[in-house]
């Protein structure tokens, strides 16, 4: 597979990366320009853009959405944030640019159940594999060759409610950076499909 172009972006220790990786760490957006899309703007499919915060108002009843990020340079950052209650029973798909892939990492979700619409804190992927999952989540393991994520946005429970945002850094060249905050439906039960794969 080919892989996209590559522009430099801020060396790894300078404080341009540090600010963006600050931003990433805490989900202060602050700094970022936002897009607004619609559920068929994510039927139809588009790209995020580096440094920028999409809204979009999909919900999942219709036809999956699919979702391709910028190119993997070191220090890019981009948000995808619902906006609409996410429960329709389709998938959405984030897929890297040709390439790039998702770094290897393991994402602890949580489960609270403390109400509709109930913001979690942001769980980040790290390096280590974790072997015990808390507060009624999953551990969700990333491997390096995986490009695409999936997320079922299942009925009723969910972790897709208005408010989710997924959130993705580049640390290191071609690799990509996963956090992830779920909003809360019915019990908060985490999506029925919420995991990577190499497409």
């Amino acid at each position: 597979m080919a892989r996209t172009a590559k522009i430099a972006g801020p060396s790894k220790g300078s404080a341009e990366f540090s600010r963006k990786y600050t931003m990433w760490a805490t989900s202060d957006w602050s700094d970022m320009l936002v897009a607004t899309k619609s559920d068929g703007n994510a039927r139809t499919g588009f790209a995020l853009v580096n440094g920028t915060l999409t809204e979009c108002a999909v919900d999942g009843g219709t036809a999956p959405s699919a979702i391709t990020l910028p190119a993997a340079n070191v220090g890019a950052i981009c948000a995808f944030r619902f906006t609409a209650r996410a429960d329709g029973g389709q998938t959405i798909t984030f897929t890297s640019a040709a390439g790039d892939f998702y770094a290897a990492q393991t994402l602890d979700t949580v489960v609270h159940n403390f109400g509709d619409e109930f913001g979690s804190t942001p769980v980040k992927g790290h390096a280590f594999t974790s072997t015990v999952a808390v507060n009624a989540g999953a551990i969700k393991t990333i491997a390096a060759t995986h490009n695409t994520l999936s997320i079922a946005l299942t009925a009723t429970d969910n972790q897709t409610n208005q408010g989710a945002e997924l959130s993705f850094f580049c640390e290191k060249q071609g690799f990509w950076r996963l956090a992830f905050k779920g909003s809360e439906d019915g019990s908060g039960a985490l999506n029925a499909t919420f995991a990577t794969s190499a497409v």
